[in-house]
């Protein structure tokens, strides 16, 4: 298991607390809302931002157990040579897509930390800093690029095809 293969998995474990996190957090806002009359809007906020961070941090760890949704009518049916072909050219596209998001979000992450960015959309009474957050997909999109090319090297090297692909 490689340097990458151990960042991903780390990051995938601390993710499943995460996933706890979240239903705690959307209980208490339902119980607010409940017992109390109105919603406790910190509890929106958070538990969306903690799913938006599983989602896009939880990508390479779901790449590295082969968890991604897959088609595999034709996939199960093909010569060895054929699915390490189309594994390859499957993990270009990814790397491919990561670069295109890190361009675009990197700017974006950059801009939002050096202005200090703070979601105002609830006037002065709530406004959390949100330029923290701007940093999860170019983070998430890394490590699945680092996760991809992992995987691209393992099966350039490797003539077996694992099984389930990639």
């Amino acid at each position: 298991m490689s340097l990458i293969d151990r960042i991903s998995a780390l990051v995938g474990k601390v993710l499943m607390y995460i996933t706890l996190a979240i239903v705690a957090v959307v209980v208490y806002g339902v119980a607010v809302r409940y017992f109390v009359g109105r919603a406790d809007v910190r509890a929106m906020f958070l538990s969306v931002w903690m799913y938006g961070t599983l989602f896009v941090m939880g990508g390479a760890y779901t790449l590295l157990e082969k968890g991604h949704v897959s088609v595999d009518i034709v996939y199960t049916r093909l010569p060895s040579g054929a699915k390490r072909f189309l594994d390859l050219i499957n993990l270009v596209i990814i790397l491919a897509c990561c670069g295109v998001i890190l361009y675009v979000n990197f700017p974006i992450a950059h801009q939002s930390f050096l202005l200090r960015e703070v979601d105002s959309s609830l006037g002065v009474v709530f406004a959390p800093p949100i330029w923290w957050f701007k940093w999860v997909p170019v983070v998430g999109v890394v490590l699945m690029g680092l996760q991809a090319l992992s995987l691209f090297i393992r099966r350039l090297k490797s003539k077996d095809v694992p099984e389930g692909g990639m």
